[in-house]
């Protein structure tokens, strides 16, 4: 028996998407005359940034399928790697030591990062069901109002914009490794492991939340139609506060794991554009700005296009790459969606 037409693999744009993937790696890696695109230090760097994007692309998934938006995922990154660092700091000695800080420490600094992020949130909520703004306006005031938050706290305790931690244990959140021997590589790949594992969990949170619970159905169905939704019985302000709260703290684990990277804490220019990235990501994947459509295995595969294209652009313009890649990320990304648009038309998906 043949499946139904909107059951075929080839309707689906996770489909189309994950073809799209390979062509860009492998164009690249032919286009490349070095091949470093197939490095085992260059599959690090791939592997590392989507997982990264992914982390909080998923979170503003939620937001947009609900219907929303949030622009402020950049200053929530940033803010978090502020708050991050800051408790850190106070919850170990004035001289931290070469062991590091302790696991009970980050684990006080990632819940009060957290809470934190949470609180973001629920003021993004609350400015869109209390005061009745548009999302557009509501996180656009965090935005740009975040960031300075950020630095005046970090100012006011260290006199700086990025208190730094010297914590071996801290930065080994973003830099511990674990070998993977791939057959056709030379050198093992070094993955690092933390933030992939903090991906993968929320990764499969997200899945089961939006795919297996009335919660996940309820937020499809506030985003396909408000009114319709709330007609029905469903809470939908609750709902808002659920979205935007999940995508805040998806941004918040983000920062926590960027403050590792950095050894610092960063009011300044951490997560400049991130909201713009992630964003793609999830119009890529096949979310729908309009709400009520999108996946997390389409927003994933997204984040990992996304990362193939700017990753790309250097190993194939050797010089003065960074003239060109927002004008090639640009164009891909349009016609990445246009193409979603017009298969999304001719299979009525």
């Amino acid at each position: 028996m043949t499946a139904p037409q909107g059951h075929r693999v080839w309707t689906r744009p996770e489909f189309w998407l994950l073809l799209a993937n390979f062509l860009v790696y492998f164009g690249v890696l032919i286009a490349d005359r070095q091949h470093n695109f197939g490095s085992a230090a260059s599959l690090q760097l791939l592997l590392t940034d989507t997982t990264m994007l992914g982390i909080f692309a998923i979170g503003i998934t939620v937001v947009i399928i609900s219907g929303g938006i949030d622009l402020s995922v950049g200053s929530v990154i940033a803010f978090s790697s502020i708050i991050f660092a800051i408790v850190l700091k106070q919850l170990s000695p004035a001289v931290i030591p070469k062991t590091g800080v302790g696991p009970g420490v980050l684990l006080g600094a990632t819940a009060a990062t957290l809470a934190a992020a949470l609180l973001v949130g629920a003021v993004h909520a609350a400015l869109i069901t209390l005061l009745d703004l548009p999302p557009f306006i509501a996180t656009l005031g965090t935005l740009i109002g975040l960031r300075s938050l950020a630095r005046v706290i970090a100012q006011a305790k260290f006199g700086t914009d990025k208190p730094s931690v010297t914590a071996p244990d801290f930065r080994a959140l973003y830099t511990s490794t674990w070998d993977w021997h791939l057959p056709w590589l030379d050198w093992p790949l070094k993955v690092r492991w933390v933030p992939l594992l903090v991906f993968l969990v929320v990764a499969a949170a997200a899945m089961v939340l939006l795919r297996r619970t009335v919660l996940g159905r309820h937020l499809y169905a506030l985003g396909g139609n408000e009114q319709a939704a709330r007609l029905s019985g469903i809470r939908t302000d609750r709902l808002k506060y659920v979205a935007y709260c999940l995508g805040a703290l998806c941004s918040g684990l983000a920062g926590i794991l960027y403050a590792a990277r950095e050894g610092q804490g960063n009011s300044t220019n951490l997560g400049i554009g991130y909201e713009l990235n992630a964003i793609a990501a999830a119009v890529v994947g096949g979310a729908s700005l309009r709400g009520g459509v999108g996946t997390m295995t389409g927003t994933i595969l997204g984040a990992m296009f996304l990362t193939l294209v700017v990753n790309g652009v250097p190993n194939i313009i050797k010089i003065d790459s960074t003239l060109y890649e927002g004008i090639i990320v640009g164009v891909v990304v349009i016609l990445a969606v246009a193409v979603n648009q017009i298969r999304g038309k001719k299979f009525g998906s």
